[in-house]
C-alpha cells in the first residue's frame, strides 16, 4: 500500500507540475482540430490561443474568403515557429517544411526568408548541419537576389559559422572570404570587424596562424576605431590562440591580461573561460602554478555551468599538470574526470549509432526482466523510481528555462536603459550584446541604433494611453508591421512582443525606484498595464520578485 501511494502522490504531482504546459496543450490540440477540418474557423482559434498566451505579437485574425494556400501557410508557420519554442524539433520540422512550399508560390520573400531561416535553426538544433547549410543556403540566395550587400555579408557569415560548427574549415573559408569582400564593398566596419574575426577563427583551425593572427589583429584595430571595448576584448582573445601557437608566448600574454578583464567586463563568459585556459596553460609554462590554477579553475567553473564538456576537459587537463606536485590527489581526481570527458567526447561523435544500439539493447532487456519479474510490486518499484527521476528533470528544465528567459530579458532592459541614458548622436557607441564568434552573432549599424532610439520613444509616448501594441507603434514608425517585426529581429534577435514589454519593465523599475509613493497600480497603469496581477506577473518575470519586493530591496 505504501508503494501505491507512492506512485499516487507522483502522478499528482506530475499534474500540478503539468498545470503550466495546459496552455500548451491547447495550442496542440487546437492545432490537430485545424489539419482535420482546414477550415477558418479552427485556424483563428489556434491563433486566439498564442495571442492569448503571449506567443504572437498581436492576435491573427483570417477573414471567411481567406485562400487555402494562405490558410495552411499561415496556420503551419506558426505551428512551426510554436514547436522550435517548445524545443518539439522534430514537429516543428514536420509543419515548417510543410508550410515553405506555400511561401513559396505564394510570392512573399519575407515570410519566405522567415522560414527558410526558421529550419536552418531547426536542424541546427537537431545537430543535422547539411541541411542546416542547405536551407542557410536558400536564405542567402534570396539575399543576393535583394542586392543588399550587407545582408549577404551577414547570412554569409552564418554559413562559415554552421561550416565551423560542423568541423569543416575549408568551406567555412570560401564563405568568410566572401562574405568579407561584400562587407568592404558595403562599407560597414562593424561587419567587417566580425568577418575577420570569423576569418581569425578558420585559419586557426586550418593551423594557418600568420593568417589568423592578422585577421585578428585587423579586426582589434577596426574594433579600437569604433571604441566597442567589449568587441576588443574577444579579438584579442584571437589573437593570444594565434600567437600560443605560434610560440610567441610573451606577445600572448600581454593580449590575454588585456582581454581577460574586458570579457570579464562585458560578462561574455564563454569567450572568458577559453581565454583563461589560454592564460592558465601560459602560466604553468612559466612554472607559476599557483596562478595557473585560479585561470583554470575559472575556466572550469564557467564550462561546468555552461554543459561545455570539449572545454571542460582542458581545464581538467591543466588542473591535473598544474596540480601533480602541490596536490597530487586532487591533480588525479582532476586526470580522471579529464579521461571520462574524453571518452564521452568520443561518444558524441559516434552517437547516433550509439543510440541506435542502447534502444534496440534496452527494449531487449527490459523484456526478459519483464518475463522474469513473479511480484508486481517490483514493477511499481521501477515505475516509481522512473517517476522521481523524470519529475526531477521536469522540475530541473523548468528552472533552467526560467533562468534563461530572464537573463535575455534583463539584457534587453539594460540595452534599453542605456539606449535612453546616451542617446543616438552618431556618435561612438559601445554596443551591448556579444556571443561566442562559433555562434551566430548580432552586430547593430547606426542606423540600428536610431531605429531601436526612436522605437524606444514611441513605446513610451503610448504606454499612459494604452497605444502600444505592435501595429500602432509599427505605423507610427512609417512601417508595415511584417517589415517592422523583420527589421527588429534582425537587429536584437528579438520579436516586437518581447522588446516592448522590456521598455514596459525598464520603465517600471525606474517609476518604483525615482516614485517611492507611487501606488503600484499607478506604476501599472503608467507602463501600460490595466490590470495588476497581470504587471505582478510579467515584473516577477523579469526580475525574480514582485514590485513591492523590488521597491523595497531598492
Amino acid at each position: 500500500m505504501k508503494i501505491r501511494q507512492c506512485i499516487r502522490i507522483l502522478i499528482m504531482a506530475f499534474l500540478w507540475g503539468g498545470l503550466e504546459c495546459y496552455a500548451d496543450n491547447q495550442a496542440i490540440a487546437l492545432l490537430k482540430a485545424f489539419d482535420q477540418s482546414m477550415t477558418v474557423k479552427d485556424a483563428n482559434a489556434f491563433f486566439a490561443q498564442l495571442d492569448k498566451e503571449g506567443f504572437t505579437d498581436s492576435i491573427i485574425v483570417l477573414s471567411e474568403v481567406t485562400p487555402a494556400d494562405t490558410l495552411r501557410q499561415q496556420v503551419w508557420y506558426w505551428a512551426a515557429e510554436y514547436y522550435y519554442d517548445q524545443q518539439d524539433y522534430d514537429k516543428a520540422r514536420e509543419m515548417g517544411l510543410k508550410a515553405l512550399p506555400l511561401c513559396q508560390t505564394g510570392g512573399n520573400r519575407i515570410i519566405e526568408g522567415d522560414c527558410l531561416n526558421l529550419l536552418s535553426l531547426i536542424f541546427i538544433r537537431q545537430g543535422n548541419f547539411n541541411e542546416a547549410v542547405r536551407y542557410g543556403k536558400l536564405c542567402n540566395e534570396l539575399d543576393m537576389k535583394s542586392g543588399n550587400k550587407d545582408n549577404i555579408a551577414s547570412s554569409l557569415n552564418t554559413l562559415a559559422g554552421i561550416y565551423m560548427s560542423m568541423r569543416q574549415p575549408n568551406e567555412a573559408e570560401k564563405y568568410v572570404l566572401k562574405g568579407i569582400r561584400y562587407a568592404q564593398e558595403a562599407g560597414d566596419p562593424q561587419r567587417q570587424a566580425v568577418l575577420f574575426g570569423m576569418a581569425s577563427e578558420v585559419y586557426h583551425h586550418l593551423e594557418q596562424e600568420d593568417k589568423a593572427l592578422d585577421y585578428a589583429t585587423h579586426a582589434y584595430q577596426l574594433e579600437k576605431q569604433l571604441g566597442r571595448q567589449d568587441k576588443m576584448a574577444v579579438r584579442q582573445a584571437q589573437r593570444a590562440a594565434a600567437l600560443i601557437s605560434l610560440k610567441r608566448f610573451g606577445e600572448a600574454k600581454r593580449a590575454l591580461q588585456e582581454a581577460i578583464p574586458g570579457l570579464r567586463q562585458s560578462d561574455n563568459r564563454h569567450s572568458l573561460g577559453i581565454a583563461c585556459n589560454q592564460m592558465g596553460q601560459l602560466m604553468h609554462n612559466e612554472k607559476n602554478d599557483s596562478a595557473a590554477v585560479r585561470y583554470f579553475n575559472e575556466a572550469l567553473t564557467i564550462f561546468i555551468e555552461q554543459h561545455d564538456i570539449y572545454n571542460e576537459s582542458y581545464s581538467r587537463k591543466g588542473l591535473y599538470a598544474a596540480l601533480r606536485t602541490t596536490n597530487p590527489a586532487l591533480a588525479m581526481e582532476h586526470n580522471d574526470r579529464y579521461n571520462e570527458l574524453r571518452d564521452s567526447l568520443y561518444d558524441e561523435k559516434t552517437g547516433s549509432l550509439l543510440s541506435k544500439y542502447a534502444a534496440e539493447y534496452g527494449y531487449g532487456e527490459l523484456q526478459a526482466e519483464n518475463a522474469a519479474m513473479q511480484h508486481t510490486q517490483r514493477l511499481y518499484i521501477i515505475i516509481g523510481v522512473v517517476g522521481i527521476l523524470l519529475l526531477l528533470a521536469l522540475l530541473a528544465f523548468g528552472m533552467w528555462r526560467s533562468r534563461r528567459d530572464r537573463r535575455r530579458i534583463q539584457e534587453l532592459i539594460r540595452e534599453i536603459s542605456q539606449l535612453q541614458e546616451r542617446p543616438v548622436d552618431a556618435v561612438d557607441r559601445q554596443e551591448e550584446t556579444e556571443q561566442d564568434d562559433s555562434q551566430d552573432t548580432v552586430e547593430t549599424t547606426e542606423a540600428d541604433r536610431q531605429f531601436l532610439f526612436r522605437l524606444i520613444e514611441v513605446v513610451n509616448a503610448g504606454l499612459p494611453i494604452g497605444h502600444y501594441g505592435v501595429e500602432e507603434v509599427a505605423s507610427e514608425m512609417n512601417m508595415s508591421v511584417q517589415t517592422f517585426r523583420r527589421r527588429l529581429l534582425s537587429v536584437t534577435g528579438e520579436s516586437p512582443k518581447a522588446f516592448i514589454s522590456a521598455i514596459q519593465m525598464e520603465l517600471a523599475a525606474k517609476l518604483l525606484t525615482n516614485s517611492p509613493d507611487m501606488p503600484i497600480s499607478q506604476v501599472a497603469n503608467r507602463c501600460g498595464y490595466d490590470e495588476a496581477t497581470s504587471f505582478n506577473r510579467i515584473f516577477r518575470k523579469a526580475y525574480g520578485m514582485t514590485p513591492t519586493q523590488y521597491r523595497e530591496k531598492q
